[in-house]
């Protein structure tokens, strides 16, 4: 019926109840000592019981307890800081809860590694305005990196354009000698 932590929750709340009725038992039981403690309880009651007191006296009891209960959550639970991802101008047929996600940690800085895999994936179905514009896309300094030059390669033999694809494997090969690219090339000339 209840989940463990909603189990929890109930007797943490039903032992903080029971433990104020409990502090009220006892100022009324303490009324009937005799003496000077009981005539200290009778004042404090008589406080107590006042409608105006009563009143304040709980709601700045029902103030402290929520403080103290939130000083004790956070504790317990850390900072509730979180980082939201969400995406810019989704599909209509994407889900609500599959339009953002929150995250406790930063996520870590994925640099052009989506921005390729988006070019990879255009250049696989061959939709080579895709692919290009998506290379115009990317920062002029990136332009030069080896998973780049690679993919401008295939690029290049996509559109018929061998002679630029040779060009930019010689280019390929100065920055990145060890590129799989390079060691498959090896001894062919590049088609013009």
């Amino acid at each position: 019926m209840f989940t463990p932590e909603q189990k929890r929750a109930l007797l943490i709340g039903f032992g903080l109840i029971l433990a104020v009725a409990t502090l009220l038992v006892l100022i009324w039981l303490g009324m009937f000592l005799p003496g000077f403690a009981g005539e200290v309880f009778r004042k404090l009651a008589g406080m107590m019981w006042t409608p105006v007191v009563l009143d304040f006296s709980l709601f700045l009891l029902g103030i402290i307890l929520i403080l103290w209960l939130n000083m004790f959550i956070r504790a317990r639970e850390g900072d509730e800081y979180v980082y939201l991802e969400q995406i810019e101008a989704p599909p209509d047929d994407l889900p609500e809860e599959a339009r953002s996600a929150v995250f406790r940690e930063a996520p870590e800085p994925q640099g052009l590694s989506p921005s390729l895999a988006a070019i990879e994936g255009a250049l696989e179905l061959s939709d080579l305005s895709e692919a290009t514009s998506l290379l115009f896309e990317l920062p002029s300094d990136q332009l030069e990196e080896p998973d780049v030059l690679a993919l401008r390669i295939a690029l290049a033999h996509h559109k018929g354009h061998h002679r630029k694809a040779g060009d930019l494997l010689e280019q390929l090969r100065v920055k990145s000698p060890q590129h799989p690219l390079c060691e498959n090339s090896r001894g062919t000339s590049p088609a013009d």
